[in-house]
């Protein structure tokens, strides 16, 4: 059963079992596929995260991954705005690279690989897709198991 929500999606496999899970049943299941992801990103930023020191209490963008559940159940991770770093993510994300007014690098640019960077939210997930589904599966099927002893 679990190699069956893995290979489909899993919100279909919901669907399928017509009410068979709460809402609250459901976030459950979420957040274990939630906590999976996020150790992923975790990790990635950490690995390239820069000693700098920010003034007026600013944080790296590393520190500020933030994560919450929603109202239908499912959960959202991101970069909190108290951190106002959220932007430089979206940049590295979608391929920026720094140039200065004649085309040309910055001297102090950060020696991080874009490459690295480029569509790293989506990627880190897609990584990490299989181990989401095994680990929501199995959620789900403790679920459904302790519904059958009631």
């Amino acid at each position: 059963m679990a190699d069956g929500l893995i290979n489909d999606n899993f919100d279909r496999f919901l669907e399928k079992v017509d009410q068979g899970f709460t809402l609250s049943e459901r976030k459950k299941v979420n957040k274990v596929g939630d906590k999976v992801y996020e150790e992923a990103m975790i990790a990635f930023l950490k690995q390239h995260k820069r000693d700098a020191i920010y003034k007026n209490g600013t944080q790296h963008l590393a520190d500020t991954l933030t994560h919450e559940i929603k109202e239908d159940g499912h959960y959202e991770i991101g970069f909190s705005k108290k951190g106002k770093k959220a932007y430089i993510a979206r940049f590295l994300n979608d391929g920026w690279k720094p140039r200065n007014q004649y085309g040309g690098p910055y001297g102090t640019a950060p020696k991080a690989k874009y490459s690295e960077w480029h569509d790293f939210i989506a990627r880190i997930g897609k990584e990490r897709d299989h181990e989401m589904g095994k680990r929501m599966a199995e959620r789900a099927k403790e679920i459904m198991d302790g519904k059958v002893g009631r």
